[in-house]
């Protein structure tokens, strides 16, 4: 039964549907080349597609916003992978590190996801909200429908998650829960906290006087998180996971089909 009180929005889910057509190109684009950046470009889609499936009936009070920071903060990220192909490459270090990271295929699907997924919120999503603004033509705060949004995608993120490890590593999802320390960005607490860091650190951009503060720290941020990931603090256990690593390297399927 079709419930009624939820109506297409004109427009605005179709945006989001071609946002998402977008980066599937690039999926299958990387998922070709065999290039690592083909697993969080995976998971953009689900999640832009996931957003638009609820545009109508999340209860925003002015979807047009949601869809405008969607598309800024996917702008970001599609800037990023266009300046990879710039010779020379003109990438900004926080995804230079990321991309660099991941292209020597010496970590797990689910890291390649971690550190994609962090850079973009920690990075591109308070630059995103400067763009689109924290407050209505009223002057009243935007924090409602950014609250919504946190909803609806918090609560997809793990399921996302789990169909990328299944898609891209069947056979090695149990190397990622040797080292859990990063994956509380896939619960809905985590995914939630990170993007209301967002907000608060696009308060500071806004803010003249902490404004070149904050745009070093987003860098900073990705960076030793990278280091994080790549360094686990004993030695022992970092010896093994790298062994690991590259094994599962050699087994990562690439699909063929374009879903």
């Amino acid at each position: 039964m079709v419930n009624t009180l939820i109506r297409p929005v004109p427009g605005l889910q179709e945006r989001l549907l071609l946002l998402a057509n977008r980066l599937h190109e690039y999926v299958i684009q990387y998922e070709a080349k065999h290039d690592s950046r083909a697993i969080f470009t995976y998971a953009y889609v689900k999640i832009t597609r996931t957003l638009a499936d609820r545009l109508a009936g999340a209860g925003f009070s002015d979807a047009a916003w949601v869809v405008a920071l969607a598309e800024h903060f996917a702008g970001h990220y599609v800037s990023a992978l266009e300046a990879s192909e710039l010779k020379p490459p003109n990438v900004p270090p926080a995804w230079e590190v990321v991309f660099s990271t991941i292209g020597l295929q010496r970590t797990s699907v689910l890291e390649d996801l971690i550190l994609a997924m962090t850079a973009h919120i920690v990075h591109d999503l308070p630059l995103s909200l400067v763009e689109v603004g924290l407050t209505g033509p009223g002057g009243e705060s935007r924090i409602f429908d950014f609250q919504r949004m946190n909803d609806v995608l918090a609560l997809a993120i793990q399921p996302i998650a789990d169909g990328v490890t299944t898609r891209y590593e069947p056979f090695f999802r149990w190397l990622d829960q040797l080292e859990r320390r990063h994956t509380v960005m896939f619960t809905n607490y985590g995914f939630r906290l990170s993007r209301g860091m967002a907000w608060y650190n696009c308060t500071r951009l806004l803010d003249g006087r902490s404004n070149q503060a904050a745009l070093v720290s987003l860098t900073k941020s990705v960076v030793t998180l990278v280091d994080d990931v790549r360094k686990p603090p004993f030695w022992s256990l970092r010896i093994v996971l790298r062994g690991l690593r590259f094994v599962a390297a050699w087994f990562r399927r690439w699909p063929r089909n374009r879903e």
